[in-house]
């Protein structure tokens, strides 16, 4: 996605090198992508439609500089760095522009997975066509809103910030007020917003950023280096919201039926509760997944996208940039269980796994478990989650506690125990 961006860019940027400026304010057209609702406004989900306007600051800003359009640009984030009229809202259009066909599809996905209903041939405005390097219209299957029946796109957690990672406020808090400290000399330009007013403080930063490329260099490889510090917002979602959907999975576990009968539901229901205590770690979960030549079935396949420090670790350790999740309607899982799901582990899905089932399993299974990992080369570790391991974790985060806590805990005395 980010290649995506930048090489849209890059066409824009060769084109003003080349004295193309019409090309270039074609290719370099944002306007507000409606359909995914994000921004401000004062009613509604339409936004201001500044399309036009965006484009001619964007190329204000790459031809303010010879530097500038010499180097390209390396993340779309700088633009606030060197245009007054470009903020946070502005990245979120031009990214949302670029993507919108990744969007299309993700909500697609979405839609057939949770059975959200779709719409035959909704028209969609200004999608970009890569292979020709030009915007066009199209028409696709997809959710609209009930209030006014326009499209909408849904956007993955895991790329939603209040604000971007590289961003003008911290920019001229943490380079420009750092550079003036060291110099200990009366600065002839004062960055302080109370002193100067924001508009003026940001006119004097960019003029300086134009001409001093290596200023903002400086600071993006020191956000590029604490990359792993991005979290994704959550701001959004209350706490007792949160509660609510604790004990709502959590009363649907208990009534599924144990057996074949409810065991698409009770997959179906794992998938939910794993997707709602561990995304944006776990990202793009998938039911019944099959290999190409589709002579084996995965229950749940998750994708490992997380920084924070355990999954990373299970990323690194056991090779999981995939998570898989065997799930078990039954009373007790039995060996076969456990040689379905260690067959199934390897290079192709990491050499983690969780078998997710009613109870706990006997210390029988255990053994057979710890002796998978034993006998194998490189080690391949089974986790086991029952109902009471999984009401545990959500209770967990109705309490706003981590439920990744409750899995290291089980992977470290897993580790302890097979040593």
């Amino acid at each position: 996605m980010h290649r995506q961006l930048i090489a849209v860019f890059a066409q824009g940027i060769e084109a003003l090198r080349k004295g193309n400026t019409p090309g270039a304010r074609q290719l370099l057209n944002f306007p507000e992508p409606a359909e995914i609702g994000f921004g401000y406004a004062k009613s509604g989900k339409k936004g201001s439609g500044v399309g036009e306007y965006l484009t001619e600051l964007i190329i204000d800003s790459l031809n303010s500089s010879d530097e500038l359009l010499a180097r390209g640009i390396r993340h779309i984030e700088e633009l606030q760095l060197l245009s007054m009229g470009i903020g946070p809202d502005r990245i979120s259009d031009i990214s949302a522009n670029i993507l919108k066909g990744y969007l299309i599809q993700y909500t697609q996905k979405q839609c057939d997975l949770w059975n959200i209903r779709m719409e035959k041939g909704v028209p969609v405005h200004h999608f970009l066509d890569g292979a020709n390097e030009r915007w066009i219209d199209g028409h696709f299957d997809l959710p609209v809103s009930p209030i006014d029946h326009s499209p909408l796109l849904f956007v993955p957690r895991r790329i939603v910030r209040s604000l971007p990672w590289i961003n003008y406020a911290d920019f001229a808090r943490s380079s420009f007020a750092a550079i003036h400290r060291a110099k200990a000399t009366k600065s002839k330009l004062d960055f302080t917003s109370q002193q100067l007013g924001i508009e003026t403080a940001k006119q004097s930063l960019v003029s300086v950023s134009r001409k001093e490329l290596s200023r903002i260099d400086n600071y993006i490889a020191n956000k590029v280096s604490s990359s792993a510090l991005a979290q994704p917002s959550a701001e959004y979602i209350e706490n007792d919201e949160i509660c609510v959907e604790s004990t709502t999975l959590s009363g649907k576990l208990r009534a599924v039926t144990i057996g074949v009968a409810d065991a698409s539901k009770y997959q179906r229901l794992i998938l939910e509760a794993m997707n709602f205590l561990f995304s944006p770690e776990l990202i793009d979960g998938e039911l019944e997944v099959r290999t190409l030549d589709g002579t084996e079935r995965r229950d749940i396949i998750f994708t490992n996208d997380s920084d924070k420090t355990f999954w990373s670790y299970v990323r690194a350790e056991h090779s999981n940039i995939l998570l898989m999740c065997e799930t078990k309607n039954t009373q007790a899982i039995e060996h076969a269980h456990i040689n379905q799901t260690a067959g199934y582990l390897g290079d192709r899905l990491g050499r983690l796994g969780f078998i997710v089932t009613r109870t706990e399993p006997q210390e029988a299974i255990q053994r057979k478990i710890n002796s998978v990992y034993n006998d194998s080369s490189p080690r391949k570790i089974i986790l086991v989650l029952s109902d009471k391991d999984i009401h545990q974790m959500l209770d967990q985060k109705c309490k706003g506690l981590d439920p990744m806590r409750h899995i290291q805990r089980l992977y470290r005395e897993f580790r302890q125990r097979v040593q």
